[in-house]
């Protein structure tokens, strides 16, 4: 098949990185795959990065005059790589898409949404996905009762697909797990409670201190805490302040950013994602899971779909339990499965 998946995304958010592994993974099956991006935007690099070919546009901008200029710009494009199959990950142009389908119906056209904001009402809304679309693939159930209630579209129309990782990188390994002990100087009898992501209230760091200082306070003294992450809207400062308020400055440590993720998980005894909201697919949680670590979640968003040990978000003492008991079981989501459900689908031809 040839396929289009449009990735309209200004940054390489979880919707970018979910629409670029499909990308790249549905060209590794032997598809003939593009990505129509904003010009210089991280995902089309990113797609550029795994050798897919790309075309830009800048089709978010909602001037008519702009909007006049990507229409002849999606012409020429259509007409260049004749798709089988147009794969949309956001709003912005969708209904250019829906109406090219119902007006031409030389391709088949997929909604595919991995966030967290619920799709908008009204009337075109509705046409366009109950009845200019073939599916739409939702990255969570909690997504897919968005449409079903917003928008009334039936619960066939919608199948939910959760992401999956590369589990030729995100895989348990022991001498991982042994190196980054080695260099942060934790011993094997440590149990190492992880959160990696950037800086960000909405990352729910503070709660998984908090949970932190709790345990090593009432006794469990081979505790401690790693943090992989970023500045982004808060700062290492602020994480910092938190860590020297709850009194934990002497079992905690900061990672930084790194490129050894996967190395990170491994090291990990157990890994924590506190979010306070957000979380459409949860990568960091796939990633950890693939790499036989223990997962522990709030239960914002999809992570109650993915997640054994769940606790109310804003209850830290309840996270605190949980760390000390937790279900160890994991479920791996590969990159090879969602492909492959996604390719199901996209594959039906309807009558």
């Amino acid at each position: 098949m040839r396929i289009l998946n449009v990735i309209n995304v200004r940054w390489f958010n979880a919707t970018a990185w979910y629409a670029v592994s499909l990308s790249s993974a549905l060209c590794a099956k032997g598809h003939d795959v593009a990505v129509l991006g904003l010009p210089g935007t991280p995902p089309v690099l990113k797609a550029q990065g795994v050798g897919l070919e790309t075309f830009e546009a800048d089709i978010n901008k909602s001037n008519p005059f702009s909007f006049i200029a990507n229409l002849g710009a999606m012409d020429k494009l259509f007409m260049s790589f004749e798709p089988d199959v147009v794969i949309c990950h956001r709003g912005e142009f969708y209904p250019y898409f829906a109406y090219r389908r119902i007006t031409k119906q030389k391709f088949r056209l997929y909604r595919v949404r991995g966030d967290i904001r619920p799709p908008k009402p009204g009337r075109l809304n509705r046409a366009f996905h109950n009845k200019c679309t073939d599916a739409i693939i939702t990255s969570g159930q909690f997504i897919k009762q968005q449409y079903m209630d917003i928008l009334g579209t039936p619960e066939a129309g919608i199948n939910v697909i959760h992401c999956g990782v590369d589990t030729s990188v995100f895989k348990p390994l022991s001498f991982s797990r042994i190196k980054i002990r080695d260099e942060f100087n934790i011993k094997e009898e440590d149990f190492l409670v992880g959160i990696v992501g950037r800086f960000d209230p909405i990352k729910g760091h503070e709660n998984l201190i908090k949970a932190v200082s709790k345990l090593y306070s009432n006794g469990i003294k081979n505790i401690k805490l790693m943090i992989a992450g970023f500045d982004a809207v808060s700062s290492s400062s602020d994480i910092e302040k938190m860590i020297n308020d709850n009194g934990i400055k002497d079992i905690t440590i900061m990672t930084g950013k790194r490129e050894d993720i996967a190395d990170i998980y491994n090291a990990l005894d157990v890994c924590v994602v506190s979010s306070l909201g957000s979380e459409a697919i949860c990568r960091v949680g796939m990633e950890a899971m693939a790499c036989g670590v223990p997962l522990i979640t709030s239960d914002t968003g999809v992570l109650p779909e993915i997640s054994k040990n769940i606790y109310p978000k804003d209850d830290w003492e309840a996270l605190a339990e949980l760390i000390v008991n937790h279900d160890k079981s994991t479920k791996v989501y590969s990159l090879e499965d969602f492909t492959e459900q996604v390719e199901t689908i996209i594959s039906k031809k309807n009558d």
